[in-house]
């Protein structure tokens, strides 16, 4: 790579312990700042299946019309990600981070103040999605320049931003949607996304456009098995997001509250956040390939899904952990494995596979709506469940590339 710009963090005087180089101040806000704004623009999109029974009951539509709600948002991520990663790699991370978390607060606002139909939730939804997309690709051009130490706990502590925005979703079912109203979820979640940009902009140094790799080439991987792995994500994500948007449902109709329901979700992402970050802390020295280790968990996870077809309460609160603390696991180690393997150009890589998540997330919602309103429950998580399996297999395929 030639001309390159310097990255913002130098590593520099570093001490070691226990065999890993020690994270200095500078570090540490980084990775906070990309937790903190990974949060930001996923919420908008995980709140949509936490406060379903609200929305639905407030607009009087179905399962099946509803899952365009969740659609909408992966739909403009999927149409966004691969041409916003290579945009990153032009304007530089920090700044396209700022502008899609500032348009993302904007969306927010207008859906909570003018929200007065579906089409309309739709229409900002789907600005939100785009907003995603630009901004998740730039967090991992972010960390990837920063050349941190310890990318793998970097890598895992950003990822665990989405299960903390789910349990963050879910808290806002008892505490803000069943009391003051499910609008009010989304400007609380701008306040957040505005906060995080102030705390971005304090902590992180401008820093400027990356030259491409000097062999001419966008990524270091193959662009086939770059498409591989964006469809193994796809099957994964469909079965993350089938989990994600249906999760309180089901549990409503297997006959938990509605309070109750949504600190399940809360619960079971918090799960899945205290499993990614433990093993982030182990990632940079594991010898074993991040992509087995994405693919074992998921075929467990898968059976936690599956257990979710029982209509029991009870035994979604443990199918809810297992489901979450292995099955929505694997976007540490596969974005671990692709930015580690494409360092110089981790936008545009990420933008390939990332687009085959959010196809999965745009087709799972949807498809699975249409499960439970023809089908049931138990359909959609047996069909939901073999999508995680299919997912793993392929990923095991590509896994010896990363």
């Amino acid at each position: 790579m030639t001309d390159a710009v310097q990255s913002p963090v130098v590593i520099v005087g570093r001490s070691t312990q226990g065999g890993l180089v020690e994270l200095t101040r500078a570090d540490r806000l980084l990775m906070a700042s990309a937790a903190l704004v990974t949060i930001s623009t996923v919420l908008p999109g995980f709140l949509v299946g936490a406060l379903s029974v609200q929305v639905q009951d407030d607009f009087g539509i179905t399962e099946a019309t509803y899952g365009w709600g969740t659609a909408s948002f992966f739909i403009a991520a999927t149409a966004g990600s691969s041409f916003l990663g290579k945009v990153a790699q032009r304007i530089g991370p920090r700044k396209q981070v700022s502008i899609s978390v500032f348009v993302s607060v904007l969306a927010q606002l207008a859906l909570a103040c003018f929200g007065s139909s579906f089409g309309v939730m739709l229409a900002c939804l789907s600005v939100c999605g785009l907003t995603n997309a630009a901004n998740q690709t730039g967090i991992n051009l972010l960390l990837t320049r920063a050349q941190l130490p310890r990318l793998g706990l970097a890598i895992a502590l950003k990822q665990s931003g989405m299960p903390t925005a789910s349990m963050l979703a879910g808290l806002g079912v008892p505490l803000i949607a069943l009391t003051v109203g499910w609008r009010w979820a989304y400007v609380a979640s701008a306040v957040f996304g505005a906060a995080s940009i102030v705390w971005l902009r304090r902590t992180v140094a401008p820093v400027g456009p990356m030259a491409a790799p000097s062999s001419g080439a966008d990524t270091t991987t193959p662009g086939r098995t770059l498409a591989t792995a964006a469809v193994a994500f796809g099957f994964l994500a469909a079965g993350a997001g089938s989990l994600v948007s249906w999760l309180v449902a089901s549990a409503v109709d297997a006959g938990m509250g509605e309070g109750r329901a949504g600190l399940l979700l809360s619960a079971g992402a918090l799960c899945g956040v205290i499993v990614r970050l433990s093993w982030g802390v182990r990632l940079d020295t594991m010898a074993l390939r991040p992509f087995r280790i994405a693919a074992v968990l998921c075929l467990i996870g898968a059976i936690g899904i599956a257990l979710l077809a029982v209509r029991s309460p009870g035994l979604h609160v443990g199918a809810t952990v297992v489901a979450f603390g292995a099955g929505w696991i694997w976007p540490v180690f596969t974005n671990f494995g692709i930015v580690r393997a494409n360092q110089a150009a981790a936008a545009a890589a990420s933008g390939v596979t990332q687009t085959g998540v959010y196809v999965g997330i745009v087709v799972a919602p949807l498809a699975s709506g249409w499960l439970i309103e023809n089908q049931g429950y138990p359909t959609m998580w047996l069909v939901t469940a073999a999508c995680m399996l299919i997912g793993a297999l392929i990923t095991l395929r590509v896994a010896d590339d990363f």
